[in-house]
C-alpha cells in the first residue's frame, strides 16, 4: 500500500493502539463517540501519523496509528458520499447550503472536502457551526494559471460570499493555499511537505 494522503480520515480498528495512549479527556470522549482520526502530513512507515479533532478548534491532538489498525478509510472525494444522508436541521446551516450550491461549479474537477464538513458528514458529529468555513481539496490538480486560480475562487466565492472557501492544492503529501498563489503577494508561496513547511517559487514544479 502507498502512502495515505493527508486529508484522510480514518476509522480506527483498535482504540488501544494509538500512540500515545494517554489522551487529553476530550479526545478520549470523541473517540467514544466517533473512532476516527484524520491523516497529517509526515513520514509514514510503521506508524501513520494522525490528528484526533474534537468538538471546538482548540482541542486538536497529534497521535499516531500503527499502520493497518483500521477499518476504512475515507477520502476528502468519498466524504462527499454522505452528504444525501445530512439531517434537514444540519444541512440548513450556511457551509452545507453553499457546498451543494458550488457542487456544479467543480464538475470536471477531482475534488472533496476535509475540515469540520468532511468530520461531521462522514461521523454524523455536530461539530459544523454558523461560522463555518468549507475546505476544498483539489487533488493532483494540472498546473492552473494565477489568472484562471483567481477565475476558480471568485466564483466559488461568489456563492454565499459569508461562508469562506479555502482551496488547498495536494499533490502526494505536498499541499499549498490556490488562494494564496492566486494573490502572489511575494514571490514564494508555503507549501506544506512531510518534512514540514517550506517556501517555493513554484509549487507545481515540487
Amino acid at each position: 500500500m502507498g502512502l495515505i494522503p493527508p486529508h484522510t480520515l480514518i476509522k480506527i480498528a483498535n482504540l488501544d493502539a494509538l500512540v500515545p495512549q494517554e489522551l487529553p479527556l476530550w479526545a478520549q470522549k470523541m473517540l467514544a463517540r466517533a473512532p476516527y482520526v484524520v491523516v497529517r502530513r509526515g513520514e509514514q512507515g510503521a506508524q501513520i501519523p494522525v490528528g484526533i479533532r474534537g468538538f471546538s478548534k482548540s482541542q486538536r491532538f497529534a497521535a499516531f496509528l500503527p499502520s493497518g489498525q483500521w477499518q476504512k478509510l475515507i477520502s476528502p472525494q468519498q466524504a462527499l458520499m454522505y452528504l444525501p444522508s445530512l439531517a434537514k436541521e444540519r444541512a440548513e446551516l450556511a457551509a452545507f447550503i453553499k457546498l451543494r450550491k458550488i457542487m456544479p461549479l467543480l464538475n470536471g474537477y477531482h475534488w472533496g472536502i476535509s475540515g469540520s464538513l468532511q468530520f461531521e458528514l462522514v461521523t454524523g458529529i455536530p461539530v459544523v457551526n454558523a461560522a463555518s468555513d468549507i475546505d476544498i481539496i483539489l487533488p493532483d490538480l494540472p498546473r492552473m494559471s494565477r489568472s484562471e486560480a483567481r477565475n476558480l475562487i471568485g466564483r466559488l466565492q461568489a456563492v454565499c460570499p459569508e461562508v469562506h472557501t479555502d482551496i488547498q492544492v495536494v499533490n502526494g503529501q505536498n499541499g499549498f493555499s490556490l488562494e494564496e498563489f492566486a494573490q502572489q503577494r511575494a514571490d514564494t508561496i508555503l507549501l506544506k511537505t512531510m518534512t514540514g513547511p517550506k517556501l517555493v517559487t513554484d509549487p507545481w514544479q515540487e
